[in-house]
């Protein structure tokens, strides 16, 4: 197959995924702004046509494809007129693209450069999720483009996304393309050591796959005996995610426990804590193993109940994972922020993304307050991937923060315009900016009695 022929039928099979995916006036949008970018760049947006594949496999709303397809001239410098976008595809979209108009790799020259492009990406996504979901698909389409070609920056691209753009798609609750930006970069970065894993994995997976055929159909009969509706699969762990295991706990290959894992989703919450009974009655669990982020979920907004059995007799000699959940919790796991408009309630919808770019607003004003980029990089790592303690305020709100976090961290998270005036107390004693707090910990937040303002901050 020639070239020319390739581009037709990726053209033809992505708009079949457009009209199966959205109701036709939806679906009419998309194909417009795909029309549009052909008349502008006079050829086949092919980084457009790789993103909106991305996306739709994401279960974007049509704003997001359509618009990853526009962002498309912004990568080949045709700037599309803002005007003209606001009376073909309506303020939504072209309030959106004000907001991609920034697609350049940051600078790393000068501290100075990562500085302020740093801020720029930022500044970029406080104003609407949908650009963190469209950057994120850019991402992924350029570095799978990168794979296939010779590119000289490719490296600097595949760390960027390591330190920025995975930690994003991770607290935007989009599992599924976050791990495929680590295994991409992961394999830019290191291919020897990819390619190693990736052989040495092999045989060790075909022994998996085998195994969790066997361990899914035992659970099968287990649910199905005792009156439980679901779908049950096995899973496997992603290159990356096994690389940096092993490096974390110094450990082989053989010995990460939550290589293979089985995925339980049912019809309820109570069904999840019921069948998690009725794993730890059949199979012995794991002591430490076990966690519960329906009754706490994580900050990104993922729901799961967690645990770890001991290997199943005649069947398996490794730990085996469970997870179980909701079918709408593993749409949130799978998809985040990036599926929000199309299966979420409109209120819900609107609740989730307000506290995603309120993290947004406080992580930029974190940027303003530390030295260097590396150091403004490791404190985004850390917020998004280290362990995190637990913090209530007066109220009851739960507020996941990294170990270490002081109750400046704190007031950031839930309100990165906290004025100055506020008197704070930790467990019922007053307490400083600067005190350190510890899981379990409730931080009351008020006003001096002297502030001129004269009420309570609001707060929880």
């Amino acid at each position: 197959m020639n070239r020319e022929q390739e581009n037709i039928d990726i053209e033809k099979d992505t708009i079949r995924q457009i009209r199966q995916s959205f109701l036709r006036e939806d679906a009419d949008v998309v194909v417009k702004a795909y029309d549009y970018v052909v008349s502008r760049l006079g050829k086949q947006p092919d980084e457009g046509l790789r993103t909106a594949q991305v996306l739709l496999a994401q279960q974007t709303d049509h704003v997001v494809v359509s618009s990853a397809l526009l962002a498309s001239l912004y990568l080949h410098n045709i700037p599309p007129d803002s005007k003209e976008l606001q009376r073909l595809f309506g303020n939504t979209i072209a309030d959106l693209m004000e907001s991609l108009k920034w697609t350049e790799l940051m600078r790393t020259d000068t501290e100075a450069h990562q500085e302020e492009d740093m801020k720029v990406l930022l500044l970029s996504l406080e104003d609407d999720l949908r650009s963190v979901v469209v950057r994120v698909g850019l991402r992924l389409a350029r570095l799978e483009h990168i794979l296939k070609t010779d590119c000289t920056n490719s490296c600097q691209i595949a760390k960027e996304t390591l330190d920025v753009y995975v930690p994003l798609a991770r607290r935007m609750g989009m599992g599924a393309l976050r791990e495929k930006l680590e295994d991409v970069s992961f394999r830019l970065l290191q291919p020897d050591i990819y390619r190693e894993l990736a052989e040495r994995i092999e045989p060790i997976r075909a022994e998996d796959e085998a195994c969790l055929q066997i361990l899914v159909a035992a659970v099968r009969r287990l649910l199905d005996r005792n009156g439980f509706k679901g779908t049950v699969s096995g899973r496997t762990k992603n290159l990356y995610s096994l690389y940096t295991k092993m490096r974390r706990l110094n450990a082989s290959l053989e010995a990460i426990m939550d290589k293979i894992g089985i995925r339980i989703i049912t019809t309820s919450v109570a069904d999840c804590y019921q069948i998690l009974g009725l794993l730890h009655t059949h199979y012995r669990p794991i002591p430490g193993t076990f966690d519960d982020y329906i009754g706490l979920p994580k900050d990104n907004g993922y729901q799961s109940l967690h645990t770890c059995v001991y290997p199943v007799r005649d069947i398996s000699d490794k730990p085996v994972e469970f997870q179980i959940r909701t079918e709408l919790m593993h749409m949130e796991a799978e998809f985040g922020v990036a599926a929000h408009w199309r299966y979420k309630d409109e209120d819900d919808a609107h609740v989730e993304d307000e506290r995603q770019l309120q993290w947004l607003r406080s992580l930029r004003k974190k940027r303003d307050d530390i030295t260097t980029h590396r150091d403004f990089v490791e404190k985004l790592r850390k917020e998004v991937f280290d362990d995190h303690l637990v913090v209530f305020t007066e109220k009851g709100r739960q507020v996941r923060l990294p170990v270490g976090a002081t109750v400046r961290d704190f007031l950031d998270r839930i309100n990165p315009s906290h004025l100055s005036e506020v008197s704070l107390h930790v467990n019922g004693q007053v307490c400083s900016m600067g005190c350190h707090l510890r899981d379990g910990d409730t931080v009351e937040i008020g006003l001096n009695r002297d502030s001129p303002l004269g009420i309570r901050l609001a707060n929880g």
